[in-house]
């Protein structure tokens, strides 16, 4: 319920060792397979010349997660690619360092 319009960046992944003719339509239509993608912003990687980077953008943490499960490590943008893709969450700009997984939830018993 209720979508708080917080700029957050649990959704966001940070996408790496792209090829240098990768464009924004073929990243979208790759991370839209896993969930809504609300933004996909290419940047030049370093060194400058060598790769592309991107960021992606997520209308839900979810599709983020998944992508990075599926695709990281994994998947290349061309065949002749050296490397897979590098795909994982961004991390804010900031120190806060407990990037430990959230508390679960108690289980209810519904059975």
């Amino acid at each position: 319920g209720g979508g708080g319009a917080r700029e957050g960046d649990e959704s966001k992944v940070f996408v790496g060792q792209l090829p240098m003719d990768i464009r924004e339509d073929e990243v979208r239509t790759i991370f839209a397979t896993y969930g809504q993608v609300t933004d996909v912003k290419i940047i030049d990687g370093k060194p400058v010349g060598s790769q592309k980077c991107a960021f992606v953008g997520y209308e839900a943490e979810e599709g983020a997660r998944v992508a990075i499960q599926v695709l990281h490590d994994v998947y290349r943008f061309r065949t002749d690619s050296l490397k897979p893709i590098r795909v994982e969450f961004c991390k804010g700009k900031g120190g806060s360092r407990d990037a430990g997984g959230g508390g679960g939830g108690g289980g209810g018993g519904d059975g």
